[in-house]
């Protein structure tokens, strides 16, 4: 097994380096295959997940005598592997044949051309099998370049023992949600709403289901439109400001959560509502936790004739343009994406699947009751745009949603100015394809 621990302040090229080296040293020439079709296939996980797919390598190579899958553990920041999946891609090195991808790389590694197409190989009645938006994530200019192989989609949780107690129905709009959660919070041992306001990726995530919640847009991913500086957009920004600094229903720090802060607030039964992620509900109804059995999950509350919205998530794999077996890669994919796969790897974790059946199915259902209310809500599944400079996008947004949580703008202005930005960095980024 090869791992890789990196500090924050690491030299990403060093420990690039560091990395493909050790995987040299312990592969030796096995990428260029043996007698018989044998050879290797490599990956890149997360060292939390690592273990949950070794039962499928060790079937997968059962089935393929003579072949090895190597499930390289990376660390833990997925900007980090996302950085070294870049950094290997961009030196054209074949030690990854997969890449093991977050919704929003796709558009960035495909367009760079680091990613084979595999509508080939994946037919469209096999890929009719997988959610619609997770199928819609792996697909960059009318091609597919990643086969989703778990997904996510943001949720609004709640106390569901605390509102029938106080006659409360679950909220279905914005007012409604503010409403319930001062009726209910004692702050400071009780909020009422608790989120992701740190500067990083899930503010983004957040922000999104606000802003489809009130009818606006970020960029459309087929004429890169931007819908920042219009009225929805400052609406939503300035309803997240609300809940932090006007008569605020979050506390003060949750301009520094992410996902965790956020959890163990609520699940300590200090808030009322939690916006989060489906991994919760499982923690949450373990028996030693104090909210088992008492909370509820929809979709993202909306404005008056608005829609419910979650933002996607999920990971998936694509085959690199320079792996030296990109038949066994296929090979390996279509392995882990069978009902079979998807009951080792998301029956233990609690993951949702991405295969359609796979939330009928009645081993899963009964390891994990709450995939049927997931599956449901899939349909509220709202992606980030698909375009090939997504990261400069999302790291426009997150500053200005930064500044404006902070006070240091009004949201108006700073989304006017995030607006300016996105479409100048477009426009640069499409004169550079036309080039």
């Amino acid at each position: 097994m090869h791992r890789l621990r990196l500090r924050r302040g690491s030299g990403l090229r060093i420990a690039t380096l560091a990395l493909l080296a050790g995987i040299a040293a312990g592969c030796g020439g096995a990428q260029e295959g043996g007698a018989g079709g044998a050879g290797r296939v490599a990956v890149m996980l997360p060292p939390g997940e690592r273990p949950f797919w070794m039962p499928l390598a060790r079937d997968f190579e059962r089935a393929h005598p003579g072949v090895t899958v190597d499930l390289i553990e990376g660390p833990q920041s997925t900007d980090l592997r996302e950085n070294l999946y870049t950094a290997s891609l961009l030196a054209r090195d074949p030690s990854f044949d997969l890449v093991y991808m977050d919704v929003t790389w796709t558009s960035k590694f495909a367009a760079a051309g680091w990613l084979r197409p595999l509508e080939g190989a994946f037919p469209p009645q096999e890929r009719d099998r997988w959610l619609p938006a997770a199928r819609e994530a792996g697909m960059f200019r009318g091609r597919l370049y990643r086969v989703p192989v778990r997904t996510d989609v943001g949720l609004l949780y709640y106390r569901r023992d605390w509102l029938e107690g106080a006659g409360y129905a679950p909220p279905s709009t914005f007012d409604e949600l503010v409403r319930v959660a001062r009726a209910l919070e004692d702050p400071p041992r009780r909020w009422g709403f608790v989120w992701q306001g740190k500067q990083y990726e899930g503010l983004v995530c957040d922000y999104l289901e606000v802003l489809t919640g009130f009818g606006g847009t970020w960029v459309d991913p087929a004429t890169l439109e931007v819908g920042l500086d219009r009225p929805q957009a400052a609406a939503a920004l300035e309803f997240l400001v609300r809940c932090r600094s006007v008569d605020p229903i979050s506390p003060p720090g949750v301009a520094t959560y992410q996902e965790e802060e956020s959890r163990r607030l609520f699940q300590d039964g200090r808030a009322v509502f939690l916006r989060n992620w489906p991994y919760v509900w499982r923690l949450a109804q373990r028996e030693d936790s104090p909210i088992r059995g008492k909370i509820g999950a929809m979709s993202m509350v909306h404005a008056p004739g608005g829609r419910s919205a979650g933002t996607l998530g999920g990971w998936g794999l694509g085959v690199s343009a320079y792996s030296r077996r990109p038949d066994l890669a296929v090979a390996f994919i279509r392995h882990v994406t069978t009902l079979e796969s998807q009951r080792v790897l998301c029956g233990e974790t609690g993951y949702a699947p991405a295969l359609i059946e796979a939330y009928r199915d009645s081993a899963l259902l009964a390891a994990n009751p709450f995939l049927d209310r997931i599956g449901r809500l899939h349909a509220n599944a709202v992606a980030r745009p698909g375009i090939a400079r997504y990261a400069l996008a999302s790291d426009i947004l997150q500053r200005h949603l930064s500044a404006a949580l902070a006070g240091g703008e009004p949201a108006a202005r700073a989304l006017r100015e995030a607006a300016r930005e996105t479409r100048l960095m477009l426009g640069r980024a499409g004169a550079a394809e036309a080039r």
